[in-house]
């Protein structure tokens, strides 16, 4: 039986990629999360989740990190070779598999456009 678990390879771990990823990604404000993207040199897609305390309780912050972690294990190969750090919109009541799809998919375009930042 084929294991579904996102593998390590394709996790943000290190609190030095979340920074990173904080500062140069690029922001996609999705209907359901904000996505930040920005390409990496491993050449593989990995996900990192961002969802504070202020989203609310643990039921909720933890529903809403197995939602996007089981989006990501089906659009991974799509993304390619980016890392992607995805936070909860203010105010999302009940994020969906479709919503987040959609948020995910949407936010690789813009990933290699330069940024205008002074």
């Amino acid at each position: 039986m084929q294991r579904a678990a996102l593998p390590h390879e394709a996790r943000l771990r290190l609190r030095a990629d979340f920074g990173r990823l904080s500062r140069l990604g690029r922001v996609h404000p999705g209907r359901e999360a904000l996505v930040r993207i920005l390409p990496n040199p491993c050449g593989q897609a990995r996900l990192g989740v961002a969802a504070p305390r202020a989203y609310g309780g643990a039921v909720r912050r933890n529903r809403f990190k197995r939602l996007v972690r089981e989006v990501f294990r089906h659009v991974r190969a799509e993304l390619g070779g980016v890392d992607v750090l995805v936070a909860p919109r203010r105010g999302l009541t009940e994020p969906t598999l479709a919503g987040l799809r959609a948020d995910l998919l949407a936010a690789p375009t813009r990933a290699h456009e330069p940024r205008n930042r002074p």
